[in-house]
């Protein structure tokens, strides 16, 4: 794989953005020595892409440098390039090149991470969860923005003695990012509850295993009830609904969901399930009844030893 103008453009690109207008020195770091960022946001590449990535790296090395920050004497905190150190992992590559940065704050270390990933991707290829992240910190950004905007209105009504209860805000942040990326402010709103949901529940809403609606609905639970939810669901093989999710948070704002409730609702929900599930009737064919029983057998004797036949074999299984 050639190495691209595209990525020397991103590095260009995220110097600028913090003002170092040197250029940065290329050196070989020990994977060993790097660490992955604190709650990255972004999913790794799985299936066929990390399979080409680490094609690609076997046959050419790492050509992009990663970039990485000091965090301590002979470490490194990764901020853009974890899917080329997890491919070069695969590829049984020991070092990488990589361009390291000194006395970058927490927040300037996060605008590597989230502006990197958005040079290489579209916001459209994201998971909810990734626009979710991005959104919030676009929203923080632009709050900030709209406070400084709103406290100038509020001064200058005061000079002029009018009602500042009249003072309209200047900016709504909500409906700025809607426009930026192209979604209504309901949608923006919904996403950025996303990042109130706990990791497992994030990869379901990813996943598609549970709706987008039904993971905002989630999201209004604490973190305890939503941890103690994914458990008690992965533990019965039970699937949230959006309807069930309503009903939980629900539940919750009524201050009336301890975690020996939520469990006592999802077993009712089970056991309401079985009852409304019709039993389903099996057919047999003559030529098996007749090769097992003969004339003279009466249906309940049939179904005696039906029931020990499966129990017998259902044990067998277990050994």
């Amino acid at each position: 794989m050639m190495k691209d103008s595209p990525r020397r453009k991103i590095v260009d690109a995220i110097d600028f953005m913090t003002g170092d207008k040197n250029e940065p020195q290329i050196v070989e770091i020990n994977i060993e020595k790097i660490v992955e960022f604190s709650d990255h946001p972004f999913h790794l590449y799985e299936g066929k892409r990390l399979d080409d990535m680490v094609e690609s790296i076997k046959r050419n090395g790492v050509l992009s440098p990663v970039i990485v920050r000091t965090i301590s004497s002979g470490k490194y905190e990764m901020l853009a390039g974890h899917n080329r150190m997890n491919a070069a992992k695969i590829a049984n590559i020991d070092k990488i090149p990589a361009l390291i940065k000194e006395n970058l704050s927490d927040e300037e270390a996060y605008i590597y991470v989230i502006e990197t990933n958005l040079m290489q991707r579209s916001f459209g290829d994201l998971y909810p969860s990734e626009k979710a992240v991005i959104l919030e910190m676009q929203y923080d950004k632009v709050s900030s923005q709209g406070k400084r905007n709103d406290i100038i209105s509020e001064l200058k009504a005061l000079e002029q003695g009018a009602d500042l209860e009249s003072v309209e805000p200047s900016t709504d942040s909500r409906e700025r990012l809607a426009k930026e990326y192209g979604f209504s402010g309901r949608t923006v709103a919904r996403l950025l509850r996303l990042n109130k949901l706990t990791s497992d529940w994030k990869v379901q809403v990813d996943n598609e295993v549970i709706a987008l609606m039904t993971g905002v609905e989630l999201s209004y639970l604490p973190e305890s009830l939503q941890s103690h939810l994914y458990n008690e669901c992965s533990d019965m093989h039970i699937k949230i609904s959006l309807k069930d999710a309503q009903m939980l948070k629900e539940r919750h704002q009524a201050k009336a969901l301890s975690k020996n409730e939520l469990s006592k609702l999802l077993i009712e929900k089970e056991k309401s399930k079985l009852k409304n599930k019709d039993f389903q009737s099996i057919k047999v064919s003559k030529e098996i009844v007749s090769k097992y029983f003969d004339e003279t057998t009466s249906k309940k004797e049939m179904e005696s030893i039906i029931v020990l036949a499966l129990q017998k074999y259902f044990t067998d299984q277990e050994g």
